[in-house]
């Protein structure tokens, strides 16, 4: 969008912490009666859940292919 990517490690940080925001706010809306905006929460928190997975797995996958380049040019 403005040209640099977020790194995968801050993605993951604050992904964690919108799904823990979420599940609170899931489990507050759930005890309170509020059915509805407990799954909206509830929903969103496994939204983010899935998407700090995913940007982990972008961070390892980063890592494997970095250390691969490595060892190419240390072969060289």
């Amino acid at each position: 969008m403005f040209g640099r990517r977020v790194p995968p490690h801050i993605v993951f940080a604050l992904s964690l912490l919108l799904a823990a925001l979420c599940a609170w706010a899931a489990y507050a809306g759930l005890t309170s009666g509020r059915t509805i905006w407990g799954a909206v929460a509830a929903v969103l928190a496994v939204w983010f859940v899935v998407d700090a997975v995913r940007s982990y797995s972008w961070a390892q996958n980063k890592k494997r292919q970095d250390a691969e380049k490595a060892a190419q040019k240390r072969e060289r």
